[in-house]
């Protein structure tokens, strides 16, 4: 009889193919409701785009919000995504960007330019150092023009525009609003040139972010001063992560529990063994008798 034993990793195996594939923000355009009204509506570029990710059962998070509210937000556009199920006012696409397109694990998070990551309550308090030492500079879109119902624009082509609806939205639980809550989200190819998005906006008052973005899940750099111990932020630095921590596995619990995946294994033979020994005791007895 041959056994053969693998000791496999309990996170599971990992891929080791590189994914090449990075989100790229090309651009960032801000249209407010308040010149809805106007016979023609322009857009207007930002330096900074900040995507805070909380939640409104997160203690920790009430901290951060007032720091963030200190933003300018005109010229440093803020999104405030609830990704997390357990809100009432959890919305499905940004737990999208959330978990795949910026893989992230921890709430409250930020992230500034599509590329820099403040993670944590503690490093999301240097979000205003943080934006002041930012220099992205944003173009692809030339223009964006809504006039009677229909949004018309004029961008790079071969990206998708995201069209990010923000609306001021009661906390939950506290006596203050979400002023820049994402609330719903439009997608378009950014070659179609224009859209009717009438109804969308109707009985609307807040704030529209235009995303021109390219596909794939981005790679986030940490912009926090504190130091981030051997946690990467990536998934392809998190694999090798994993492979060091398996290096670091006690070579005697290796050795316990291969015994004891050897001795699940030959248990139901030394049982069929003890069985037939009582069975040949009994026999014999029987013919001494």
């Amino acid at each position: 009889m041959f056994l053969i034993l693998a000791l496999i990793p309990i996170g599971g195996i990992a891929e080791n193919a590189e994914n090449t594939e990075n989100t790229v923000l090309l651009d960032v355009h801000v249209l407010d409701s308040t010149c809805l009204t106007e016979e023609s509506c322009n857009s207007w570029r930002v330096e900074n785009l900040v995507e805070y990710f909380g939640a409104d059962w997160c203690e920790p998070c009430k901290e951060v919000e007032e720091e963030i509210s200190n933003i300018d937000s005109n010229q440093s556009v803020i999104i405030q995504h609830h990704p997390s199920t357990s809100d009432q006012t959890f919305f499905n696409q940004s737990k999208m960007k959330f978990e795949n397109q910026y893989r992230l694990l921890f709430i409250p998070s930020i992230v500034i330019n599509g590329k820099s990551l403040l993670t944590g309550s503690s490093q999301a308090l240097e979000i205003n150092q943080v934006l002041e030492n930012q220099n992205k500079t944003y173009s692809g879109i030339l223009d964006i023009n809504y006039q009677n119902g229909t949004l018309f624009w004029n961008a790079s082509e071969g990206y998708n525009l995201n069209v990010w609806k923000l609306e001021d939205t009661m906390h939950e639980f506290e006596n203050y609003s979400h002023p820049h809550l994402a609330t719903s989200l439009l997608s378009f190819k950014s070659e179609n040139k224009s859209a009717n998005i009438s109804e969308w906006l109707e009985n609307w008052d807040g704030r529209l972010i235009f995303m021109l973005e390219d596909i794939g899940p981005a790679k986030l750099d940490s912009a926090s001063t504190q130091p981030t111990g051997n946690f990467n932020f990536n998934q392809e630095d998190n694999n090798q992560s994993d492979d060091e921590e398996i290096e670091k596995i006690n070579p005697t619990m290796i050795a316990i529990i291969t015994a004891l995946i050897m001795f699940v294994i030959l248990l139901p033979a030394l049982i069929m063994f003890q069985g037939l020994r009582k069975f040949e005791q009994a026999n014999t007895t029987d013919e001494q008798e």
